[in-house]
């Protein structure tokens, strides 16, 4: 079972939605409901970190220490969009303010990875921030016209984040997020 932190991104039900259509099993609980994370990785097969709102510091610290756990356990991560860069800071990258990026956007992947296939993915993109410098353990594997990291990869560990939001991505999302849920099934 997948974990599905709501992070009170305006996205959520389309999350859902898409979890549903790949018949998925998984539990949504808010970042509020985690004030303690300890043990939580341990409990679900993977766990996603959805885009956000409104940036909070209580939300913050308790994604981060999901991300830390994640790492710590081996256990299959996907942060989309704000969970991307939460979990870029949380390995020690940056982010930086890029000003509203919203709509259709080309990413291209340029680099073979578990979650996205190769060539071009057409996603939906809604951010004002974006990772700006990757940790030493993060890889870029695909970018386009206004971010040069889209997904990223952990180089060991089954850990991903989209900037995009693939639960509003139509065919290429679905697909990405179908392979994503594939690794939690093993």
């Amino acid at each position: 079972m997948l974990l599905v932190v709501d992070n009170l991104s305006s996205f959520m039900p389309d999350l859902v939605r898409a979890l549903d259509t790949l018949d998925t099993k998984y539990v949504v609980k808010r970042y509020t409901e985690l004030a303690s994370t300890d043990g939580i990785a341990g409990e679900y097969d993977g766990i996603i970190l959805s885009g956000r709102k409104r940036n909070e510091r209580s939300m913050n610290v308790i994604n981060m220490n999901i991300v830390g756990e994640a790492c710590r356990e081996d256990r299959p991560l996907l942060g989309i969009c704000y969970g991307a860069e939460v979990m870029a800071l949380a390995m020690h990258g940056t982010i930086r303010r890029v000003g509203r990026i919203t709509g259709e956007e080309e990413v291209y992947v340029h680099e073979d990875n578990p979650i996205a296939g190769s060539g071009v993915m057409l996603v939906y993109e809604s951010h004002d921030y974006s990772i700006a410098t990757l940790p030493s353990v993060l890889k870029s594997v695909a970018y386009s016209r206004s971010c040069s990291n889209e997904i990223v990869m952990h180089a060991s560990k089954p850990i991903f984040g989209t900037q995009f939001h693939p639960e509003a991505s139509y065919d290429h999302g679905l697909e990405l997020l179908r392979r994503f849920v594939m690794l939690t099934n093993r």
